[in-house]
């Protein structure tokens, strides 16, 4: 299915706000969003609304139906990653099958037979976990990393580059998508995730899940149908000969065959950084059943491996001159592949930098709001669950997205120039994470010397007391994590796709999800080590000890992505 190529698509890199270490385009305004991209961030708002209802309910549901609480946190960690490894293939397709527009809605149209598996799984009179783990180990992922993989870019492309404004408006672009991230994940954790484990108006306790899944699924089906109808709105782009991903390997193989040393490290590193994928689905879905010992050693096995290749892969990959000129089968151009080269050490320095942050709010935020007083007030002794307060995260990024994008962005434009570039809002987001990991550290130490309540946590293990605390001030390194958000990931988004040739941005899309994955490999390590310090009650142990650590890890990783943005010349080559 050929799609129409778009007539007037100019180079990335000529009009690119990548000079250097952080320039800034012309302050600006909101500025329109085309009607087309309305329905392309209602694919994205319904699809993270229907995945973290699964997620936020996976572990539960299966427990319910007889695994253990290791075995549920296993299979959900691995549902995690294969999210991210099928990206790979969701790309390809992309780039040489069927175009962002078709594998967008056939990718689709599979996460909408995995939601309706898991619906159909979860009737109380016959809940089928097989069906279930087909649904969310194998349809969902795929589903999901195809969409993931291809509809910013797509969203993105909707825009006219030749237009100085629009320009400006496609950098807007990536935090409006964002926010529409978060929008549905608020909209899941603060309903979906809840009436699938306690059921609500009108709903039984055992048809929980199946109400969340349905409603979910429901959302799904309108939101894909509601991108198709209005294809002829859309700007496509012209399918590629030859995969990216093929292209580039082409040529690191011919670089290596000429006895580049260079190329023969990448190779090694690749090989590494995908082997700590496959090695952490494979631990997290049999750390229970093998001893802990060994779990250990296995998972520092995986920690080494994705250590080991991402350094492979930044050194070899921060002068790619190494590269030859020469005309190969594909017809991905060597200039074009020295480019996504070159982008690489950005994309996994900055990844892992606020990854070192964000895990904070990942593994252990709700752990310590779950031993905070978390009785609802005007409820009697009914309780918050730890997983509500992400929602603060959510909302974080929804209320002050549109502050910063409209107000607060172009004075900081004006003021700062060319300071406040990509390099300079990614800094503004470390600064505002690491506040909150300092913050959640202080409350941890508050909370510790606080009196211990009489009355048990509901969401803490079994027999430990809350303290008297309120779980409320969790609220604040939740918020502040959101705010952090909106100035990394969505300005690293802009990054990839602002200086990658058209040829390569899917590919850019798809190494992002890929260093999320052997991040997670990396960081999991850490939760593992520091396991002795996050004892069941954590009255016994010292959880701000993994904030501290984890804010030095953030420190050294952000001067790795200095020294990459440094190098990091971005330049269009004939």
């Amino acid at each position: 299915m050929d799609e129409t190529k778009i007539s007037n698509q100019q180079s990335p890199l000529a009009n690119s706000p990548v000079k250097g270490y952080g320039s800034a385009e012309a302050p600006s305004r909101v500025a329109s969003v085309p009607a087309a991209c309305v329905f392309i961030l209602a694919v994205e708002l319904v699809e993270r609304l229907a995945f973290y209802t699964f997620t936020g309910t996976q572990e539960f549901f299966l427990v319910k139906t007889g695994y253990s609480l290791a075995q549920a946190n296993g299979l959900t960690t691995a549902m995690a990653t294969l999210c991210m490894a099928w990206a790979i293939l969701a790309g390809w397709i992309a780039d040489v099958k069927l175009g962002r527009f078709y594998t967008i809605i056939a990718f689709g149209l599979v996460y909408i037979a995995g939601a309706l598996c898991a619906t159909v799984a979860a009737v109380p009179s016959h809940m089928d976990s097989n069906l279930y783990l087909f649904a969310l180990l194998v349809l969902v992922p795929l589903g999901t990393a195809g969409i993931k993989s291809n509809i910013s870019n797509f969203g993105a492309d909707q825009y006219d580059t030749s237009d100085p404004a629009q320009l400006r408006a496609q950098e807007q672009f990536f935090q409006w998508f964002y926010m529409s991230i978060n929008i549905g994940s608020a909209f899941a954790y603060g309903f979906l995730t809840t009436l699938g484990t306690n059921g609500g108006p009108g709903v039984p306790q055992e048809y929980g899940y199946f109400a969340a899944y349905l409603i979910a699924t429901c959302f799904m089906v309108a939101a894909v149908a509601s991108f198709i109808t209005v294809r002829s709105q859309y700007r496509m782009s012209a399918l590629q000969e030859s995969s990216a991903m093929c292209g580039v390997f082409e040529h690191v193989m011919k670089a290596v065959q000429r006895g580049s040393f260079e190329a023969s490290v990448f190779c090694v590193g690749f090989v590494l950084a995908a082997a700590s994928i496959v090695m952490s689905v494979t631990g997290a879905i049999l750390q229970s059943q093998i001893g802990k010992d060994a779990a250990f050693n296995f998972s520092m096995a995986t920690f080494a491996c994705a250590s080991l290749g991402v350094v492979a892969v930044i050194v070899s990959c921060e002068c790619p001159n190494w590269l030859p000129d020469v005309e190969l089968s594909t017809s991905l151009r060597a200039g074009d592949a020295r480019g996504f080269l070159r982008l690489l050490p950005v994309i996994i320095t900055s990844n892992l930098a606020f990854g070192a942050l964000y895990n904070c709010m990942q593994y252990s935020y709700q752990q310590q709001a779950c031993q905070m007083d978390l009785r609802i007030p005007f409820a009697g002794e009914s309780q918050f669950a730890g997983s509500f307060f992400m929602i603060a995260d959510c909302l974080g990024i929804a209320i002050a997205t549109p502050l910063a994008v409209g107000w607060l962005n172009p004075a900081l434009e004006k003021s700062l120039g060319n300071y406040f570039g990509h390099g300079g809002k990614f800094f503004l987001g470390m600064c505002v994470g690491a506040t909150s990991v300092a913050m959640a550290a202080y409350l941890e130490i508050m909370r510790r010397l606080a009196p211990v309540s009489p009355m048990e946590s509901h969401c803490a293990p079994a027999g430990v007391h809350m303290s008297e605390i309120g779980a409320v001030w969790m609220l604040v390194p939740f918020f502040l994590m959101g705010i952090g958000e909106i100035y990394t990931t969505p300005v690293m988004m802009h990054l990839a796709y602002s200086s990658s040739a058209p040829s390569t941005r899917t590919l850019a899309v798809v190494a992002t999800l890929l260093v999320t994955a052997v991040s997670n490999a990396i960081f999991g390590v850490q939760v593992s080590a520091l396991s002795v310090f996050m004892p069941n009650d954590l009255n016994e142990g010292h959880i701000e000890y993994g904030y501290y650590l984890s804010l030095v890890f953030a420190f050294v990783l952000y001067m790795a992505f200095v020294r990459s943005m440094r190098i990091f010349t971005p330049a269009v080559e004939a």
